[in-house]
């Protein structure tokens, strides 16, 4: 009994995440404190580290959990654009350009990972999951302050060089993979090599 209960905490946290989305977009119409948005936003983000974390070491990670845990991420930083969107629109105004071409991207991204190979690409590489973090700080200072700007910066700056790789892998390999750490050893996959990859964030 005790081992079934721990084996639904993994899905637990990942369908969390999307009630997490949901709230924010029905929160970003009503008069609500910024602490509870920041509130949710970690919460998100600490869902998304444990979640995988909890799977691979109860060893039921899976390719669907793990590509199920990408859509979901998506699902979740667009709702935080939602409510950008909502209650600082001149934010998004000023800096429409970048925020589209980010968005651009991503999909350009996602489409072109289904036209390879018919299904959602996840590989949550490292840089990946630093970017997360860099997207919260930026979106907590926006909610808290009203606005942001080097936090902005560093986060698009460095979410083109994430965006960048993802592509580059998703070019480099011949078949979908989950859990791809990086370029390099993408290039290694490709050759048929192993890889090692970080016990706690990937395998």
């Amino acid at each position: 009994m005790k081992i079934k209960i721990l084996h639904k905490i993994p899905h637990a946290l990942l369908y969390s995440r999307l009630v997490v989305a949901i709230l924010i977009i029905i929160f970003s119409f009503t008069v609500i404190s910024p602490i509870i948005i920041v509130t949710l936003s970690i919460y998100a983000i600490l869902s998304d580290v444990f979640d995988g974390i909890i799977a691979r070491q109860l060893k039921i990670s899976t390719i669907e959990m793990r590509q199920l845990d990408t859509k979901i991420d998506t699902v979740f930083w667009f709702s935080c654009l939602f409510y950008i969107c909502i209650t600082h629109s001149q934010f998004l105004k000023a800096h429409l350009l970048q925020i589209s071409i980010l968005v651009f991207s991503e999909l350009f991204i996602i489409a072109f990972g289904f036209l390879k190979f018919e299904e959602r690409i996840s590989y949550h590489t490292i840089f990946s999951k630093f970017w997360a973090l860099l997207l919260l700080w930026f979106f907590i200072d926006l909610i808290l302050n009203n606005s942001s700007h080097y936090s902005f910066i560093i986060s698009f700056w460095y979410g083109i060089f994430v965006q960048m790789e993802i592509l580059l892998i998703t070019i480099i390999l011949k078949d979908n993979q989950t859990d791809v750490p990086g370029f390099l050893k993408a290039i290694k996959l490709r050759k048929g090599l192993k890889i090692s990859r970080n016990r706690l964030f990937n395998g």
